[in-house]
């Protein structure tokens, strides 16, 4: 055996060593541990060189990315944590409502319910009949094309929206508890995600639409436009009446993933932003959820 791939199987065994017998991504284990990362830092040194050389075993090289991978975990700084057990959603931490109505009962989630303006305008993206999803698969065919937002009609909300001003890096984690109720006679929509500035008028957002064929899309926002960066209508099942967990990663590269109570759903890579978030909004443009917890961590600054 050469001695990359010497290495490698090393690496493989230290990093395996330590996790196997208990490893799961609960909060705990969001929270990392240093000797785990530090021992994947060094694997993923390793692939490098590894994929570099091509002496070296390809199955093996394989293996070990894929343990890179699963076992990667550097989002270990805890960033927002609420379950809003305690009633009061104004408090450690403070949310804002922006528009619409949010409210908490003492030992139950945060709960919106919101019934839209028959117009539609002023959405990012339209609903999907045949032309809007004619839209989203030509903004997925021309790589994320950008296109204007039409403006809302004054005086009418076309959403309610609640924040939290939170420090957030550039690579995180949101994980959401949600429970969300579909309606067979109006719109559900909810979408939340970080934003920057204090008019919150750029981040990214991931945005669930319940129908016939519901779907999940990946957003990135910016002043008076909007880009589908990846969008799926597959396998999605969350207006079911049950509470469901989302998770949302991204790492410092732009690699995002996306999973549904574990399941990957989505799975992409957007760099558009390098710069850290100054917050994290929820959005109700029609129907009712109920957030029962979220947490954000971050990586080390």
């Amino acid at each position: 055996m050469r001695s990359i791939d010497r290495g490698v199987a090393l690496a493989m065994f230290l990093t395996l060593a330590p996790v196997l017998p208990a490893h799961a991504q609960t909060d705990q284990v969001l929270a990392g541990e240093g000797r785990t990362q530090e021992l994947v830092e060094q694997l993923k040194d390793l692939l490098r060189t590894a994929e570099q050389d091509r002496r070296s075993n390809p199955a093996m090289t394989k293996q070990v990315r894929e343990l890179v991978r699963r076992y990667d975990w550097p989002w270990r700084v805890s960033l927002l944590y609420d379950d809003f057990r305690d009633g009061d959603y104004t408090y450690n931490p403070r949310w804002n409502v922006n528009n619409g109505e949010f409210r908490v009962a003492r030992g139950s989630g945060l709960r919106s319910y919101f019934d839209p303006p028959t117009s539609q305008a002023g959405r990012p993206v339209s609903r999907r009949g045949d032309g809007s999803a004619m839209e989203l698969l030509g903004d997925l065919l021309m790589g994320t094309r950008e296109r204007e937002a039409e403006p809302a009609p004054a005086n009418v909300k076309s959403e309610s929206e609640i924040f939290t001003r939170v420090g957030i890096t550039n690579a995180f984690v949101v994980k959401a508890e949600l429970n969300i109720r579909r309606y067979t006679d109006r719109d559900t929509r909810i979408e939340f995600g970080p934003y920057q500035g204090d008019d919150r008028s750029s981040g990214y957002r991931l945005a669930y639409e319940a129908g016939r064929k519901p779907s999940l899309t990946l957003l990135r926002f910016s002043p008076g436009r909007s880009a589908v960066v990846e969008m799926t209508d597959q396998e999605i099942t969350l207006a079911d009446g049950n509470s469901h967990t989302v998770e949302w990663r991204r790492t410092s590269d732009g690699e995002m993933i996306v999973l549904i109570d574990n399941k990957e759903i989505i799975k992409t890579v957007d760099r558009a932003y390098d710069d850290p978030f100054d917050g994290f909004a929820m959005i109700n443009k029609g129907g009712e959820f109920e957030v029962k917890r979220v947490t954000i961590f971050g990586t080390q600054r």
